[in-house]
């Protein structure tokens, strides 16, 4: 694998790990949100409780004029939950098209390894083909002059052979 591939693939693998990240860091910080946006309305229900039941018991007057802001307390609190599921459900279209992307991602840079890994079996045979052939064929070509210079050797006029060593089968 070249070096460009590498980088491309080292890039590639690093957005993808910030985007993912960051998609983490979204959804905990709406939780987070979420939680703490869920105990300041316990707590603000906890202090209606204690403050107006006594105050309801007491005078009718209270009554009438706590009721127009537990209204309002209580519209905010469905338009709170309104905006938090919309992005809720925004969140949920983001990642899933954030994975799907990923899948096509991987499945693209699986394809290329394959690829990869496939021309360099055929290259590493290529090659090992490219050496080992000459290399027999030299090898041919010493055992050759050997056999020769052996030859040249045996007929050499100081060397008197027994003639029964010619008739070994």
């Amino acid at each position: 694998m070249d070096n460009s591939t590498q980088t491309l693939l080292v890039v590639f693998i690093a957005v993808a790990a910030v985007g993912i990240a960051m998609q983490a860091g979204f959804t905990v910080a709406i939780f987070i949100g979420a939680r703490k946006t869920q105990k300041k309305v316990m707590t603000l229900a906890d202090d209606v409780r204690l403050h107006a039941l006594p105050a309801i018991m007491s005078s009718r007057e209270l009554i009438q004029d706590l009721t127009p802001k537990l209204k309002s307390i209580t519209e905010n609190l469905m338009a709170t939950t309104a905006t938090l599921r919309s992005k809720a459900e925004q969140i949920g279209v983001v990642v899933g098209d954030v994975t799907e992307r990923a899948h096509m991602q991987a499945s693209r840079v699986d394809n290329i390894v394959k690829g990869t890994l496939d021309q360099l079996t055929v290259a590493v045979q290529a090659i090992e083909h490219g050496i080992a052939v000459p290399v027999r064929q030299v090898n041919g070509i010493i055992n050759g002059l050997r056999a020769g210079v052996d030859v040249m050797r045996s007929k050499a006029p100081g060397n008197h052979l027994d003639p029964e060593d010619d008739l070994f089968v």
